[in-house]
C-alpha cells in the first residue's frame, strides 16, 4: 500500500461555499461576467451575490441583505456559516452520520458566509422567492424568503437567521443528532441546555427531562442506567443505533469507559463509526476513547508524577491535581471569531489569548497517524490539527524537571479518519469539576460550540 503524508493539515471548509465558478458582476460594462440570460447585452445576469459590498456598487437590480448568522438560542454569533439563496428547496440532511464531499454550489445560487461576527452581505434578484438557507454543519435554517421588490438594502429578520435548537425538518429546520455518554464531572450537557439544545435551570445546572426528544443520554457503567435512573440500552456496542447520530460526546467520567474501551468490538465500532462520517468529542479523563482505538495521534505524559503508562486501568495518564493555564488558539479562523466575540479573550498579534481552566491531562506529543486511503489507494497520513495549546502552570515540587514548562503543549486537537472526526480536549469543559454552574459561557465552552459546529463541515481531504 502506497503512503502520503498529507502536506496540508485536514482543513474544515464549508460544504458548497466555493463560488469560484458562478457569475461575477461587471459594473463597469452592466453585465455579468459569465452568462447574459437574455441575450440582450443587458444587466440581467442571475447574480451569484459575491460581489464585495465595500468596493462594488449596487447592480441596478440587485437587493442586497445584511444580517446576523445566531447560534442557537442566539447565545453568540456563528463564524464561516454558509447563507445561500436557492430558487428550489435544498433536500433535507440525512438523519444518520454521512460522508458529507465539499462541492460547489449550483451555478447562479446567490450565497457567502458569514464574518467572525457573525454579519454577512448577500446580494439578491428583488421580488424573487427564494428559499434562505443558513448553515453551519449540520444546524441549519431554511426559510422561504421574497426578497424586497425594489433596489436597496435591507435587514434580515434575526429569526429566520438563527440557528435552530430543535430539529423539524419539515419547517426546514436540523440540529445534529446528538448522543451523550453522561459524564459525572464535565457536565457537556450545561453548555448545550444553554443554547436551548434542552434547558438549564434558575441555577444554571441542566434541567433534566428536556432533553427528551431533542439528544440522547447514555451511560455506559456498569449498572446501565441514566441519570434518571432508569435502565438505557447500551450504545457502543450497538453499531445500527451509533449510526443514528452525527455526534458523540464522551466527557470526563469515573464510570466504566475504561474497561469499555479494553473491548476490542467497542473499538472496531468506534473506529467504523468515524469512518463512516461520525464525529466523537473527548474531554479529559476519556482519553481512553480516543488514544486506544486511534493510538498513533497522541503520546499522554505526567509530568506531575514522572510520567504514566498509556492505556493503565483506571487512572492511566489523568494526573491531577488540575491546573489552570495561559493559553491561546493557533487556527487563524478560530482565534478572528473568538477576538470578534468574546470578551476574555485578547491579542498581543494575531492568536486569540485567553485562559483555560481545569486541565486534568497532558498532551507529551502529537504524531503521524493513519486516517484512511484516499479514492487512488494511497494511505494518508496527518498529524492532528491543534485548536487549543497553552502553557504548564502548576506548582510543585515533585514536577519532572526535565518537563519544557514554558514551551506551548496542545490542549485541543483533532484528526480526520475517513470521513470522520476525533476531537479530544485535555481540560473540563465546562470549567470546573463541580460542574462550575455559571450564567453565560466561559470561553472553553464557545470554543465546545465553534468545534461541534466546525466538526461537522465537509472533510478538504476526501478518504475511504
Amino acid at each position: 500500500m502506497k503512503r502520503i503524508i498529507a502536506l496540508a493539515g485536514v482543513a474544515a471548509v464549508l460544504a458548497a461555499c466555493d463560488s469560484d465558478s458562478n457569475p461575477t458582476w461587471d459594473a463597469a460594462d452592466d453585465v455579468g461576467t459569465d452568462t447574459d440570460a437574455t441575450g440582450d447585452g443587458g444587466g440581467d445576469v442571475p447574480y451569484d451575490g459575491t460581489s464585495d459590498p465595500d468596493t462594488e456598487p449596487l447592480p441596478p437590480w440587485g437587493a442586497r441583505l445584511t444580517g446576523v448568522v445566531w447560534g442557537p438560542n442566539r447565545l453568540f454569533p456563528v463564524s464561516g456559516a454558509l447563507v445561500a439563496a436557492y430558487i428550489d428547496r435544498p433536500d433535507d440532511i440525512s438523519e444518520f452520520r454521512y460522508c458529507e464531499p465539499c462541492i460547489d454550489l449550483p451555478a447562479g445560487v446567490p450565497n457567502t458566509t458569514s464574518n467572525p461576527d457573525g454579519t454577512f452581505t448577500l446580494e439578491v434578484e428583488p421580488g424573487v422567492t427564494y428559499w434562505l438557507t443558513v448553515q453551519k454543519g449540520q444546524f441549519r435554517r431554511v426559510r422561504e424568503y421574497t426578497a424586497p421588490g425594489e433596489i436597496g438594502e435591507y435587514t434580515v429578520e434575526e429569526n429566520l437567521t438563527t440557528l435552530p435548537n430543535v430539529k423539524d425538518q419539515d419547517i426546514g429546520d436540523m440540529i445534529p443528532n446528538i448522543a451523550l455518554l453522561y459524564g459525572d464531572y464535565d457536565a457537556l450537557e450545561d453548555v448545550l441546555g444553554k443554547g436551548g439544545i434542552g434547558a438549564v435551570n434558575s441555577s444554571f445546572s441542566f434541567e433534566w427531562g428536556s432533553e427528551e426528544g431533542v439528544f440522547d443520554v447514555f451511560d455506559n457503567s456498569s449498572d446501565m442506567v441514566d441519570p434518571h435512573g432508569e435502565p438505557r440500552n447500551d450504545l457502543l456496542l450497538n453499531p445500527g443505533r451509533m449510526a443514528g447520530y452525527h455526534v458523540i460526546f464522551f466527557p470526563c467520567s469515573y464510570n466504566a469507559i475504561f474497561e469499555w474501551m479494553e473491548n476490542e468490538t467497542i473499538q472496531d465500532n468506534l473506529r467504523d463509526y468515524v469512518r463512516s462520517g461520525g464525529k466523537i468529542y473527548v474531554s479529559d479523563y476519556a482519553y481512553t476513547v480516543a488514544d486506544i482505538p486511534w493510538s498513533d495521534f497522541l503520546w499522554f505524559d505526567d509530568p506531575l508524577h514522572g510520567g504514566c503508562t498509556e492505556n493503565q486501568f483506571p487512572d492511566g495518564c489523568n494526573h491531577g491535581p488540575p491546573f489552570d493555564a495561559p493559553s491561546r488558539s493557533p487556527d487563524e479562523d478560530l482565534s478572528e471569531w473568538l477576538l470578534a466575540v468574546d470578551e476574555d479573550s485578547s491579542t498581543t498579534d494575531w492568536m486569540a489569548e485567553f485562559e483555560t481552566m481545569e486541565n486534568w491531562d497532558t498532551i507529551g506529543g502529537i504524531f503521524d497517524g493513519y486516517m484512511g486511503d484516499d479514492y487512488e489507494g494511497f494511505e494518508i497520513w496527518d498529524t492532528p490539527k491543534v485548536w487549543v495549546e497553552g502553557t504548564w502552570n502548576y506548582d510543585a515540587e515533585d514536577v519532572d524537571p526535565d518537563w519544557d514548562w514554558d514551551t506551548y503543549h496542545p490542549f485541543t486537537v483533532s484528526w480526520q479518519y475517513g470521513c470522520g472526526r476525533v476531537l479530544y480536549t485535555t481540560y473540563h469543559t465546562v470549567g470546573t469539576t463541580d460542574g462550575g454552574k455559571h450564567p453565560g459561557l466561559y470561553t472553553q465552552e464557545k470554543i465546545l460550540w465553534y468545534l461541534i459546529m466546525e466538526l461537522q463541515v465537509c472533510q478538504e481531504i476526501e478518504l475511504i
